[in-house]
């Protein structure tokens, strides 16, 4: 890579592209919970986890680079409703490798996750505050906006089994409760006002992270047990996967952008949840799902890391950031 590739890359490196952390190190815990399930091999797993602690340290030598020699740049995202949302993708890499440094070393898993639960909730909050001061359009609110909530439900995943017992339930109720009211607030400007840009119509994916997670989570706290609520909340994760699946065609026309990594999460978090799901009741067709839905995961994050790769190869990856 040139050096002024290499330049372009510190300058316009988006906060967003930790997403890409996500997808990866995600996919490996669903292929990790996959090997009981499905007899999968257990090493796929620990590659792909390994594989995105590189990632995320790689991205975010970039991105500290980034605030080093362009702290407006940052500060410019950090400000704007729209993106500073994905600074949410930080603390919920950490609260990912957590979960992947549990069955390893409990203690580094348990400072993973007190460091990425606490920026979490801060960062919800802050977000929180951000949209109280009033005077946003309806067409301000993307789908980015569950990745905080989606980080707050991903902690007692992890956190039941790190002794946090008490605070991951309060994760848990107030993650549920911002999940309910920001879906409120989606449906609202797509019913009302406008329905999604081509260039965040990605993001829509990201939808289906919240309540994917808060089965994960609902799960570990309920000690694997699977009740209504359960149902209830691995369902309405199906919903939003085929409203998501719903608009292939119109994804099928867009060309790659780094708004695409928006879809690997949201893919993992259901395989994930799907494994869960199918460990849980032993029953056949969660079993087909999941390997469906995890297939589906892979070959998302498959095609992401293809394209991403070529075009920061061909200097033209950061040439319009649309997130």
């Amino acid at each position: 890579m040139t050096d002024s590739k290499t330049r372009q890359l510190v300058v316009d490196i988006p906060v967003s592209m930790f997403a890409a952390v996500l997808g990866v190190a995600g996919l490996g815990i669903a292929w990790r919970k996959a090997a009981p399930v499905t007899g999968a091999a257990p090493w796929i797993g620990e590659v792909l986890i390994f594989t995105g602690v590189l990632l995320f340290a790689w991205i975010a030598a970039a991105y500290g680079l980034k605030i080093a020699r362009a702290p407006a740049a940052m500060r410019e995202e950090a400000n704007d409703l729209k993106r500073v949302a994905f600074f949410a993708t930080v603390p919920m890499s950490l609260q990912l490798f957590a979960a992947g440094a549990l069955p390893l070393d409990p203690v580094i898993a348990m400072l993973l996750w007190i460091i990425g639960t606490a920026a979490q909730i801060c960062l919800l909050v802050i977000i929180l505050m951000l949209w109280m001061q009033g005077g946003h359009t309806r067409r301000m609110f993307q789908p980015s906006l569950f990745l905080p909530t989606a980080g707050v439900l991903l902690g007692p995943a992890t956190g039941y089994y790190l002794g946090f017992i008490e605070i991951s339930w309060m994760m848990f109720s107030l993650g549920l409760l911002v999940w309910l009211f920001f879906l409120a607030m989606l449906f609202d400007r797509l019913f009302f006002d406008m329905p999604l840009a081509d260039e965040e119509l990605p993001q829509l994916a990201i939808s289906a992270s919240p309540p994917a997670l808060a089965f994960m989570s609902y799960i570990a706290l309920n000690q694997h047990m699977i009740d209504g609520f359960a149902r209830f909340l691995f369902y309405a994760t199906m919903l939003f996967v085929m409203l998501t699946l719903a608009h292939a065609s119109r994804l099928a026309r867009l060309r790659f952008s780094l708004a695409w990594w928006s879809f690997t999460f949201p893919s993992v978090a259901v395989a994930g949840a799907a494994m869960d799901y199918g460990g849980a009741t032993g029953s056949g067709f969660p079993a087909i799902l999941c390997m469906v839905l995890l297939a589906m995961a892979t070959a998302i994050v498959s095609y992401c890391s293809a394209c991403t790769l070529k075009r920061l190869y061909d200097g033209s990856l950061f040439r319009k950031i649309s997130e």
